[in-house]
């Protein structure tokens, strides 16, 4: 009898084992998941009207991307306008748009050349076209390298453009600044150097006269920056009124005569790829550091 009643104890204690455990485990499946399973679960919280509020889990934060740094000519206009053309048009157009009245020297009733043929190697025989080409098509690959908008007046020696119609183009295009590159020429073969020339007094308005200002500070500037870059003899900034380019300009414009291809020196550099690409260098020199466009840009 006594071993009976040991026998039912122990068979009614491994009963109340096996129901506290699946109990334990009903109860550790609700709140923490089955042992070894990481995954976590939304704890309940009593809401102030009795409702149970669920929190959800918070993800890790994910970590910004860093931003790429801004090309340093990102927001520039620069205008190129290579002088010259294959085929010179003998066409006349007005020198400038004003009238007598304003300038008696250069004015709408004075009629210029629409496009001249341009000077030519003394000792390469290379036409100053395609020499102005060239430069211009290093100087836009640079600019373009460093972020800057670049707009060409020409990319092929085809074109028929007169110097109304490459002014027209990068006024259009609202330039921060128009370069045209040209060579010069001199009766003297000893004469070298480069040299900016800007406009003149034009109409005489106080407008024209502060673009002529703001254009000088560009030009002595580009002249500092391309001598350091090419070793040419800085001839100075001059400023006329018979350049149709100039006086039809609205935008900032500078032309830029790259040296004296009746030099012998100058010519050869001039005709070669290396120098080409030092004048393409010391130009983007020039507008990567210049105080007078950023101060124009801040204004």
């Amino acid at each position: 009898m006594r071993y009976k009643i040991m026998t039912i104890t122990v068979v009614a204690l491994l009963c109340v084992a096996v129901i506290l455990g699946f109990m334990i485990f009903i109860v550790s499946t609700n709140q923490g998941g089955i042992a070894g399973n990481n995954t976590p679960v939304p704890t309940s919280e009593a809401t102030p009207d009795g409702g149970i509020e669920t929190s959800v889990p918070t993800e890790p934060p994910t970590e910004e991307p860093t931003p790429t740094p801004e090309p340093p000519l990102a927001g520039m206009i620069i205008g190129i306008d290579p002088g010259h053309q294959k085929k010179m048009n003998g066409g006349k157009e007005p020198c400038a748009p004003w009238g007598p009245e304003a300038n008696s020297k250069a004015n709408n009733t004075v009629m210029k050349t629409k496009t001249s043929s341009g000077t030519q190697g003394k000792f390469t025989n290379q036409p100053e076209y395609i020499v102005t080409l060239d430069i211009s098509l290093k100087l836009k690959a640079k600019l373009e390298a460093l972020g800057a908008t670049v707009v060409m007046t020409r990319e092929t020696h085809d074109v028929d453009l007169s110097n109304i119609d490459r002014a027209n183009i990068c006024n259009e295009a609202g330039c921060d600044v128009t370069l045209r590159i040209h060579c010069n020429g001199a009766d003297k073969e000893s004469v070298n150097g480069v040299e900016a020339w800007i406009r003149g007094v034009g109409d005489g308005t106080k407008e024209y006269k502060e673009l002529g200002e703001y254009e000088k500070q560009l030009a002595e500037e580009l002249l500092r920056y391309y001598v350091n870059s090419t070793g040419a003899v800085n001839r100075g900034v001059k400023t006329s009124d018979d350049y149709t380019g100039l006086n039809w300009s609205t935008v900032p414009s500078i032309i830029i005569e790259c040296g004296f291809m009746s030099n012998e020196e100058e010519d050869n550099k001039l005709a070669s790829a290396e120098y080409q690409q030092q004048i393409a260098d010391g130009i983007a020199n020039w507008l990567l550091n210049t105080k007078v466009l950023k101060q124009a840009e801040q204004e």
